[in-house]
């Protein structure tokens, strides 16, 4: 299964997120499912349901896991937009996505 959401480069109040903080957001994610996508950056935008507009550069984060795990990567994404200060996080769950070991 891949599971997918995007990571803001600034929080809904407008402060940046630093590097240091992505770099230790991807490490936690790499460690915990062993493994992930980075990819971007993209410009986009949504709008609230209090009609607030937010217009924001992001990055895709995607992981591959088994569907036992889909759970689990959807609480952990949850916890990141948290962290990130934003009020709502894009969120896709999909089948497909493999890791082929070579060795």
């Amino acid at each position: 299964m891949i599971v997918v959401t995007r990571i803001p480069t600034h929080r809904n109040d407008g402060s940046k997120i630093s590097e240091a903080e992505i770099t230790r957001i991807l490490d936690r994610v790499r460690k915990k499912f062993r493994g992930y996508s980075y990819e971007g950056p993209s410009y986009g935008a949504w709008v609230a349901a209090d009609g607030a507009v937010y217009e924001e550069r992001s990055f895709r984060l995607e992981v591959v896991v088994p569907p036992e795990k889909v759970k689990a990567v959807q609480m952990h994404f949850r916890k990141i937009g948290k962290q990130l200060g934003q009020r709502a996080i894009y969120m896709e769950v999909r089948e497909g996505g493999e890791i082929v070991d070579l060795e």
